[in-house]
């Protein structure tokens, strides 16, 4: 039986460890909040104990595995203390709000040993899955393009409107595109891009941009194009994008589903997938599988240092090329 806490008893913190409590090799041992209302709710409900201090929660409990679940701004050295201490690290998106701090990160795990997983819950879309598989065995073809737009129109929470807490729309949200861009093309060579807030100069303390557009050239030769607004429709959260191999083409409406069209052939094949994967279940189930055969995990923490570092160059690009 492995033992687990959770640092951050928000959202996420609240969705894994409903996903924990699913598989049975794994036991939910302790929350750890700043808020001690917080953690003493979600700690109650799965039998755990309750804590606010990190440190003192790392060396009373001595888990196996950590969940972190903080905001960009929240991070003050947990992960490397976690680390150094040999425990398994998950960690949702994205690593921390500054390229530096997330090296920090990354070195620390590197010369501890633990495992680790980045909360990249697109990568388990049973659609992303299948266009995967046809990549591994070269049914796809040479990669050509990859296009992508998040959409929405939200206020959100006020610590997400704030540049030195969230540090920007593509950091906190346009991320996850941004690591699909990689996960599916290889690495990025060349990017540059530009942002602006045009439709919330009025809102106090709407500091990050709310339109941003960039273009990347991969290492393979392939073309990417990402863009993400929160100027869009109020209340609707979307995130399409398309996927041009030189045999196949996807077009994405979430990671679950999917159109492929099969261009290798003489006579062009659609094959539609669109299936109900539970992504963030899968997530955790696959960490804690790659724990428990003690091997790393598909989505280690140097892959969460790879988009992290497009982002925050591309937040300073302002039209001049970066990488």
């Amino acid at each position: 039986m492995l033992h687990a806490a959770i640092l951050g008893a928000g959202g996420m913190g609240r969705l894994h460890a409903k996903n924990l409590s699913s598989i049975d090799s794994v036991s939910l041992k302790a929350v750890c909040d700043v808020q001690e209302s917080a953690a003493a709710e979600l700690a109650e409900s799965y039998n755990a104990r309750a804590y606010t201090d990190f440190e003192e929660m790392l060396h009373t409990e001595k888990p196996d595995v950590l969940f972190v679940c903080l905001p960009p701004f929240a991070h003050h050295g947990e992960v490397e203390k976690a680390a150094r201490a040999g425990v398994h690290i998950f960690l949702e998106k994205p690593l921390a709000l500054t390229e530096e701090a997330a090296c920090q990160m990354v070195q620390a795990v590197k010369e501890s040993g633990v495992i680790t997983q980045v909360g990249y819950h697109y990568r388990f879309g049973g659609a992303v899955r299948r266009l995967c598989s046809l990549i591994e065995s070269g049914e796809a073809g040479r990669p050509v393009l990859f296009n992508a737009r998040y959409e929405c129109n939200s206020l959100h929470s006020p610590w997400w409107r704030k540049k030195e807490q969230c540090g920007s729309q593509l950091l906190e949200q346009a991320i996850h595109l941004y690591d699909m861009a990689i996960y599916l093309m290889g690495t990025p060579v060349s990017a540059m891009g530009y942002m602006a807030n045009l439709c919330h100069t009025h809102v106090p303390d709407y500091t990050i941009e709310d339109v941003s557009a960039a273009v990347m050239r991969f290492q393979s030769g392939a073309f990417g194009t990402i863009t993400a607004t929160n100027c869009a429709v109020p209340e609707r959260w979307e995130n399409p994008f398309t996927v041009v191999f030189e045999k196949v083409t996807a077009h994405f409406t979430d990671p679950n589903h999917a159109v492929f069209h099969d261009t290798g052939k003489e006579k062009t094949e659609e094959t539609v997938v669109s299936c109900d994967v539970d992504m963030y279940r899968e997530e955790v189930k696959a960490f804690m599988e790659s724990v428990q055969a003690k091997e790393p995990s598909s989505c280690p923490i140097e892959e969460g240092l790879k988009s992290l570092q497009i982002v925050a160059r591309l937040a300073e690009s302002n039209g001049k090329e970066v990488l």
